[in-house]
């Protein structure tokens, strides 16, 4: 079989079920076992495939099709231009966060020294923050240990060795003094979940999705912890969804600890972040 007809099959099968980009994922599959960029995959489209790079590639195909996240087979995701490992020890980390971090980044004082990632997960905003300040020490925090042992290979793969990274339940172990706090809680309400495409119902952590019956539980709940943690001017960047962002920041106008207080949507146009500063 060579590659362009692997390539067919595994769409096909891919589309009949359901996956929503089916030629998309039959191409990093196959980019994935045979270890080849896009462009030199399709320069080979005519060579043959040798039968353990097929019986692996449509063992990935099959598991796929059942609807495995694709970066749970491949083990990577990207994020803000960078590689990072992932699994089902944590959300695969997705573009639309990408607009939560730029929000945090461009309110920031030029040089932090302390930066906070709530539920850290992955950790890959903890290590972009680390490695964007090198200078800064930043802080992962999460209850779950094995989101923090990915997190952990993360950090190491990439070397950012100024991020520390603590098990505990959103702030609740940490001090004072951060000069930023990204957090990415769940926020998903629980009612929600099981109409959710396979890849997240399923195989994406529950304690990460989970926020309650509005969604909004933990987002609440660290609002107010974050007054604690953040230094006088310091600032916060909440991710959310839907109608959450307006109430949210209705909600820390009316406090009357938070200034600068906005709004922003990610790439698709929806709602998805929330800043403000602490007075």
């Amino acid at each position: 079989m060579t590659v362009r007809e692997a390539l067919a099959a595994a769409s096909r099968a891919l589309g009949s079920s359901g996956c929503p980009d089916p030629g998309i994922d039959a191409e990093l599959l196959l980019m994935h076992v045979l270890g080849l960029p896009r462009h030199a995959l399709h320069m080979s489209s005519g060579m043959s495939l040798d039968p353990g790079h097929e019986g692996e590639y449509f063992a990935l195909v099959e598991a796929r099709a059942g609807r495995i996240p694709l970066q749970h087979l491949t083990g990577e995701a990207w994020f803000m231009g960078r590689r990072f490992l992932s699994g089902p020890e944590a959300l695969v980390p997705r573009q639309d966060t990408e607009s939560t971090l730029e929000a945090l980044l461009g309110m920031l004082d030029s040089k932090p020294s302390r930066l906070l990632d709530a539920g850290t997960g992955s950790g890959v905003i903890a290590v972009t923050l680390a490695l964007e300040f090198p200078g800064c020490l930043v802080v992962g925090s999460d209850i779950s240990s094995a989101a923090l042992g990915l997190a952990a290979r993360n950090r190491a793969l990439h070397g950012a060795w100024n991020t520390a990274l603590v098990r505990c339940d959103l702030g609740g172990a940490l001090g004072r003094g951060f000069d930023g706090i990204a957090a990415n809680l769940p926020y998903i309400a629980s009612g929600v979940i099981p109409t959710l495409e396979p890849e997240v119902s399923i195989h994406d952590p529950a304690v990460s999705l989970d926020g309650g019956p509005d969604g909004m539980d933990l987002i609440r709940r660290f609002s107010g912890e974050a007054l604690r943690l953040l230094r006088p001017g310091g600032v916060m960047v909440m991710e959310a969804s839907g109608p959450q962002p307006s109430i949210l920041a209705a909600g820390l106008e009316s406090m009357g600890e938070w200034r600068d207080v906005r709004q922003g949507a990610d790439l698709s146009g929806r709602p998805r972040w929330v800043a403000a500063r602490r007075t």
